[in-house]
């Protein structure tokens, strides 16, 4: 087989490897973003010392829309830390992190 076609279906193998690990990573990114937003809720909730009728009822008056949301606050890094410590290390890039791309000119001129 042609030596240019093959180090093409090379790449092509390599970048479909390299996606897949990417899309493996932000699946877990999003993951782990909704377990810090459920743990930033469950302290928020706790945090306001309701017995538990009346925890009940003020869950149920947000489910309803009774209880307004205040929108456009934004939880620091800070914050979060202090949320779950520790985690921020969690955050790592895949295994398998796409590398630069390899000069292309040899390529092109062989």
């Amino acid at each position: 087989m042609n030596a240019k076609l093959n180090r093409v279906l090379d790449e092509i193998k390599r970048t479909e490897d390299k996606i897949a690990a990417w899309q493996e990573h932000l699946e877990e990114l999003n993951i782990r973003k909704n377990q810090l937003e459920d743990a930033e809720i469950i302290k928020s909730i706790r945090s306001m010392k309701l017995g538990s009728r009346e925890m009940l009822a003020f869950l149920e008056n947000i489910r309803n829309g009774a209880v307004p949301a205040q929108q456009g606050q934004h939880i620091g890094e800070a914050r979060q830390e202090e949320i779950m410590p520790g985690e921020a290390e969690n955050i790592r890039e895949p295994e398998e992190a796409p590398a630069e791309r390899e000069d292309r000119e040899d390529e092109e001129n062989g």
